[in-house]
């Protein structure tokens, strides 16, 4: 299955009873690139479709989470949600004072197909999870897609995100560790490599272990939150394989790996360190350059 219908199917499947739902157009037109399909059949939530207003609606799922009652929004993308950041920071400080035990959940898409303009880039989901106490997530492959909306009704702020450009790709990878907070999970194991992707540069990480045959035995690591992740579960396979590939396909200057990398110098500086991160230089933001291609790998 594709990673959106596993998405869709997951979904429908967590989410609780009296909850309710609202985005523009989620159950007509695209229903926001096929992010909400088949949520009618979805029982006992309400399903409102809305107006194109993101600060409003973030205020009104903050509400419905300070009202007892657990609140999702999808959202057309990223972008748009600095629209709320107001909300997102102080509103829910507040809230988190209050100790409120519902939830309110964001979904929405990050814009990394290359094709859009510069209001379609903001593909810095760090930036949100340093600002703020929301729990931000990328939801990459199935097992950690399926892992991570587990939680999405324990209670807090969730902003999960899917890859607009990779959403629609058959990727099934079976995981062998799942980190109990979903924030990274291991897919392969070996002793030459350790490969660790931020977020979604793990698609493409993926189809290229998978194409050479050279990086066959590979501790291959998935990251999920892209600022809490504790870096202590990567440096044991690090001092193992003595190679360590890093990849962050993000444009936010607020790199976890580099934390990583920076601890793997302090402990051995002979262990050989490559890294694949896009540029975070401004000009990206104007041009068609959003295609993240790993080369000499």
């Amino acid at each position: 299955m594709r990673i959106i219908d596993i998405f869709n199917s997951t979904l429908c499947k967590t989410i609780k009873k009296q909850s309710i739902l609202f985005g523009q157009n989620i159950t007509t037109g695209s229903r926001i690139a096929g992010m909400t399909n088949n949520i009618e059949n979805i029982k006992d939530v309400e399903i409102l479709n809305t107006q194109n207003s993101e600060s409003s609606l973030m205020g009104f799922g903050l509400g419905l989470m300070l009202s007892k009652i657990n609140a999702y929004y999808f959202a057309k993308q990223l972008d748009f949600i600095l629209l709320g950041l107001d909300h997102i920071v102080n509103t829910f400080n507040y809230l988190v004072i209050q100790k409120i035990k519902h939830s309110f959940t964001i979904v929405t898409y990050i814009v990394d197909s290359g094709y859009e303009g510069p209001q379609s880039r903001f593909n810095c989901l760090a930036e949100f999870a340093s600002m703020s106490k929301a729990k931000c997530k990328y939801l990459v492959f199935p097992e950690d897609i399926k892992y991570n909306l587990k939680y999405i009704s324990k209670g807090g702020l969730n902003i999960m995100c899917l890859s607009q450009k990779y959403c629609r790709e058959n990727y099934n990878p079976k995981a062998l560790f799942k980190e109990k907070n979903g924030d990274f999970f291991q897919y392969l194991s070996g002793k030459d490599y350790t490969f660790i992707a931020m977020g979604f540069a793990a698609y493409e990480v993926y189809k290229i272990i998978l194409k050479k045959k050279k990086y066959q035995n590979i501790d291959f690591f998935v990251v999920a939150n892209p600022v809490n992740t504790n870096i202590k579960f990567f440096l044991k396979s690090v001092l193992k394989t003595k190679n360590v590939y890093l990849f962050d396909q993000s444009k936010s200057m607020l790199k976890t790996l580099i934390k990583l990398e920076n601890s793997i110098k302090s402990i051995n500086k002979n262990i050989k360190i490559k890294k694949f991160y896009r540029s975070d230089s401004l000009e990206d933001l104007y041009v068609n350059s959003d295609e993240y291609k790993i080369r000499n790998l």
